[in-house]
């Protein structure tokens, strides 16, 4: 039981992002296949709600409120992602 508290106080931790962190995953936390680390390039006012994904989902109405950019296969892509899930790399 502990571990599910623990995820959850991570979970809810707040952090404030702006354009230019450099944010990673928090321990327990990745969901999906990118691996970090990524530069904040945009922070949304609205989060937008991912509303593809079916219930039982663990994207079902996630709100996506970061774009974040990575390198993959050497190009510089941006994805959307939930900023419940990041916490800021320690330079």
């Amino acid at each position: 039981m502990q571990t599910l508290k623990q995820s959850f106080e991570t979970f809810n931790q707040k952090n404030t992002f702006k354009p230019g962190d450099i944010v990673e995953w928090k321990p327990g936390m990745k969901h999906k296949r990118s691996e970090g680390p990524f530069i904040v390039v945009e922070v949304l006012d609205e989060p937008i709600i991912d509303t593809n994904a079916e219930a039982g989902s663990a994207y079902f109405r996630e709100p996506l409120d970061l774009v974040l950019g990575s390198f993959i296969g050497g190009d510089f892509v941006t994805f959307y992602y939930d900023s419940r899930r990041m916490q800021p790399v320690n330079e």
